[in-house]
């Protein structure tokens, strides 16, 4: 869904993200699978996104897991405030915005703080040169979910950034996210 904060619905809206992100916004994308759910539009949920949709994505599934079925990150954000120190200068201005000066979210905002709550399988899909959204924290996330066990796939797309530019790069990132979906969803539903 098209949750507070996405451009699309005017500036009254894209704004209403600004020192809340990780909050009110997951509400709206848990509201929405609960009711496609609810209203037998959909018997399996999975969340996917790429960007702040990754940071989304991560984040719903440690800090809502029982209502996913899959879910798939790309180029997301697991850890504020490690990727704050590595991130570029676009980035720790979209960062300082986005929060609204409001540091002290940082840590409940990240899924490194709840990742012992994932249940379901998970993709990472993240580009190896981003410097967006470094691909380090990423990797420290990945190294805790194995310390726990937990269900997941890492794809890490060499030559390519965070920005998708070129075809055969958006295939790099959807290819595995739509293989991993068509297997889990169907898994779960035997």
């Amino acid at each position: 869904p098209k949750f507070r904060g996405a451009t699309g619905y005017g500036e009254e809206f894209r704004r209403m993200d600004i020192g809340d992100p990780g909050g009110g916004d997951l509400m709206d994308v848990v509201y929405a699978a609960n009711w496609a759910r609810n209203t037998k539009l959909a018997s399996k949920i999975a969340i996917m996104g790429y960007s702040y949709g990754g940071f989304m994505t991560f984040l719903a599934t440690v800090k809502k897991p029982e209502i996913w079925d899959a879910g798939v990150a790309g180029a997301g954000i697991t850890d504020w405030e490690e990727m704050y120190e590595l991130g570029d200068a676009m980035f720790k201005q979209f960062a300082e915005i986005l929060f609204g000066g409001r540091r002290d979210l940082w840590k409940d905002r990240s899924a490194i703080s709840y990742i012992q709550n994932l249940r379901t399988p998970l993709c990472i899909i993240h580009p190896q040169n981003d410097t967006r959204t470094p691909l380090k924290p990423v990797l420290k996330y990945v190294t805790k979910l194995l310390e726990l066990n937990k269900t997941f796939e890492l794809h890490v797309v060499p030559d390519m950034g965070h920005i998708i530019t070129r075809i055969d790069d958006a295939i790099k990132i959807l290819f595995p996210a739509i293989i991993f979906l068509n297997k889990t969803l169907r898994a779960n539903s035997q």
